[in-house]
């Protein structure tokens, strides 16, 4: 079941995005300029295509980099996650634009003393504000987030299943991503065909493109699939422990991790003590 953290975070991330599409549609008409660039329009010189490719490449990235961030974080940091959920949903609602207009649709004025006039978007407005927030809860909540006894320690407690979990999480991503890349290379192929074009230089470009981002994915869903690991095999591990330890004659108190799941066996390992004591 998500935890409120989550929700909140997603929540917020959906709405920046619906916020944004929304106004971005209503001004499409009216006064406004396309910003090829990157922030305050920087980098317009940079091929259309290699900046769609690059950002729509590192949309999804983030987005991935994102969920797992916000399962991860503590509970005591849930504005942090709804700082995040602000930020990738600008971030996301900018590379969404791209995609249809290719460039940023920016109409919000902005004139600073000494500066030339900047000129932006609901969706930049969103990255501000999450950005903000973030910066503020690092600041605020450093003993959570810095300090070395509120950290896990990362050691592969079943090595064996773990491994097996985060292959198939890896093999689940790579096979997601070969789906969509054959279905986007067909694409590219007929549109190429239709418009009579001969050459077979951007099939293979994009090929070769796709194929090293999904290797690269495919590489990260790994290493989140450890991560994400610990979180089920970290708790098992613990009650072996400590069903061991209560036969042995120990009779302490099971505390398992702050976020790991399998909470309910604290409840299963009080009664297994009492049961023993009795």
């Amino acid at each position: 079941m998500f935890k409120k953290g989550i929700i909140l975070s997603l929540v917020l991330f959906l709405l920046a995005l619906a916020i944004d599409f929304i106004w971005k549609m209503k001004m499409a008409g009216e006064l406004s300029h396309i910003n090829k660039g990157f922030i305050f329009g920087t980098l317009q010189d940079l091929p259309a295509s290699l900046t769609l490719v690059t950002l729509s490449s590192m949309g999804g990235l983030l987005f991935f980099i994102y969920i797992i961030f916000i399962i991860m974080l503590s509970p005591q940091l849930n504005m942090l996650k709804a700082g995040l959920g602000l930020l990738v949903g600008g971030i996301i609602g900018n590379v969404i634009d791209r995609a249809i207009h290719g460039g940023t649709l920016d109409f919000l004025p902005m004139k600073l003393p000494l500066l030339p006039p900047i000129v932006f978007n609901p969706a930049d407005v969103f990255q501000w504000i999450g950005a903000a927030i973030i910066a503020y809860k690092i600041i605020t909540k450093d003993n959570i987030i810095w300090y070395p006894e509120n950290q896990r320690g990362f050691s592969l407690v079943n090595a064996k299943e773990q491994m097996k979990f985060a292959l198939k999480f890896a093999a689940i991503s790579l096979c997601t991503c070969l789906v969509l890349g054959l279905f986007a290379l067909s694409y590219l192929t007929l549109t190429l065909q239709s418009a009579n074009i001969a050459s077979r230089s951007p099939a293979i470009g994009f090929a070769i493109s796709y194929l090293a981002i999904t290797l690269f994915f495919t590489t990260i869903s790994f290493f989140a699939g450890l991560i994400l690991s610990q979180r089920t095999a970290g708790p098992l591990y613990a009650f072996e422990k400590y069903v061991e330890d209560l036969l042995k004659g120990d009779k302490r108190d099971l505390k398992l991790r702050e976020g790991d799941n399998y909470r309910h066996l604290e409840k299963i390992a009080d009664d297994l003590k009492n049961h023993f004591h009795k």
